[in-house]
């Protein structure tokens, strides 16, 4: 779901944008001041900020210059009472993306909106035509998951339950949110439901609701998830979970888009669409007996796999730089880049925690290092001491052996010598002596 943060010290202001904001489809977080403003900025990152040019402490173009400082890809839109081209021209040229003044009608923000989703679309198309995806929190230019992607694009629009299965961390959740997001329904709720996380009657009354007095602690009506998520989408996380009786009364929602809440006959229908993700091989827990075919087959109409990080290799320079950067912003810290020795070791690692444990070592390096660089030395013991003969793998090959086959892969797939030295993320004059080292043509 996308973020948005309004900086205004008018409350009425700050209900009345909350409210028109989440009822398109944004989570919002609000600020009555300056220093508050760019708290809350740094903490949500967030993709849309309403930024006021008059607040109790800061003037809103010192604030907004502090925000685009960050390096951030998010969107100011300013609103102010004292609207005057000067102020309009100077909020544009330090980076704004549109100028509102007060008093505004809902018609003209909807304009404004418009005119940011089309240059969103466009960033995106300018992204794909440099060969890397960016959308929803998803960032990759390998062929694989940009076909998975543009299966997801194509089958957002339709009412079939989808199944996306992958290793724990490979980002199923931005997949579901972000299908979510290129779906008609993307102005209602999305909501999600971890089912690895409550107990069977607890997931039951989580997921369907119950009525008041239905079991002990049941002290007054509650909807379900699947109620709340009327006319939008609810995620079932690690669905592979849901114990066996709750697995038939979810099977018979899926049939009849209808269910009834614990201690309550009445039926409820709701329109939701279904998207479940699985960690575990859900074919194999059907022949163990510990999930129903018939669920499967519901969930399962069209399943997306999500490759685990390893077989991404062009991948990780591209994540790396990028989440560094984001936690470096988020912390305050200087931190840019990452030396050409360190990077191979990210490379030659084999992240069984996928993109979610490399998120984390780049926050921990962001946190931990203190020149502008990150070096071998700054990587957490398991990433630079990494020895593939105690995680099974055979066919070992030295680090020399490993760098000149990837080169060689990389430059035979690479459109031009220069994105090939980006995908490997080095400078294309390291490229070059690289190649004459290895004899590489």
């Amino acid at each position: 779901m996308k973020k948005a943060l309004v900086i205004d010290d008018d409350r009425n202001i700050l209900t009345t944008l909350e409210i028109y904001l989440e009822d398109k489809g944004f989570m919002v977080d609000t600020a009555a001041s300056g220093e508050e403003g760019v708290e809350k900025f740094r903490a949500v990152s967030p993709d849309l900020v309403l930024l006021d040019m008059k607040l109790p402490d800061r003037d809103g173009l010192d604030v907004l210059k502090e925000i685009v400082s960050y390096d951030t890809k998010a969107q100011v839109l300013m609103i102010t009472a004292y609207a005057t081209i000067e102020t309009a021209v100077s909020a544009v040229k330090m980076g704004a993306f549109d100028y509102l003044p007060k008093p505004f009608v809902p018609g003209q923000l909807d304009l404004v909106l418009e005119r940011l989703n089309r240059f969103h679309l466009m960033e995106a198309e300018i992204a794909a035509l440099k060969g890397i995806f960016s959308e929803g929190g998803i960032l990759t230019r390998n062929p694989k998951m940009k076909k998975i992607l543009e299966t997801a694009r194509q089958a957002a629009d339709s009412h079939a339950n989808i199944l996306i299965s992958g290793e724990s961390g490979t980002g199923k959740g931005l997949l579901a949110e972000l299908i979510h997001d290129w779906s008609g329904r993307v102005n209602k709720p999305f909501v999600t439901v971890d089912c690895a996380a409550l107990q069977e009657n607890l997931l039951e009354s989580h997921l369907f609701g119950h009525v008041k007095g239905a079991f002990t602690g049941a002290l007054r009506d509650k909807a379900g998830k699947l109620q709340s998520a009327e006319g939008g989408t609810v995620f079932l996380d690690e669905v592979s979970e849901i114990p066996g009786p709750v697995q038939g009364k979810l099977l018979r929602f899926l049939q009849n888009r209808e269910f009834e809440r614990l201690g309550d006959p009445r039926p409820i229908t709701v329109d939701v669409r279904v998207i479940a993700a699985a960690n575990k091989d859900l074919e194999e827990l059907i022949r163990d007996g510990l999930f129903r075919e018939d669920l499967y087959f519901r969930l399962n109409v069209l399943e997306l796999f999500l490759p685990p990080l390893r077989e991404r290799p062009e991948d990780i320079p591209l994540l790396a730089r990028h989440y560094l950067r984001r936690s470096a912003r988020l912390n305050g810290k200087a931190v840019t880049c990452i030396t050409e020795d360190a990077m191979q070791r990210l490379q030659y690692y084999s992240w069984p925690g996928n993109v979610r444990e490399l998120v984390n070592a780049m926050e921990r390096c962001a946190v931990m290092v203190k020149s502008a660089e990150v070096h071998v030395a700054d990587l957490s013991k398991n990433i630079a001491n990494f020895n593939p003969a105690r995680n099974g793998e055979t066919n070992l090959e030295s680090l020399a052996e490993v760098e000149k086959n990837q080169i060689r892969k990389v430059t035979a797939h690479a459109s031009s010598f220069e994105e090939a030295a980006r995908i490997l993320g080095i400078d294309p004059a390291t490229l070059w002596r690289k190649r004459k080292k290895y004899a590489l043509d």
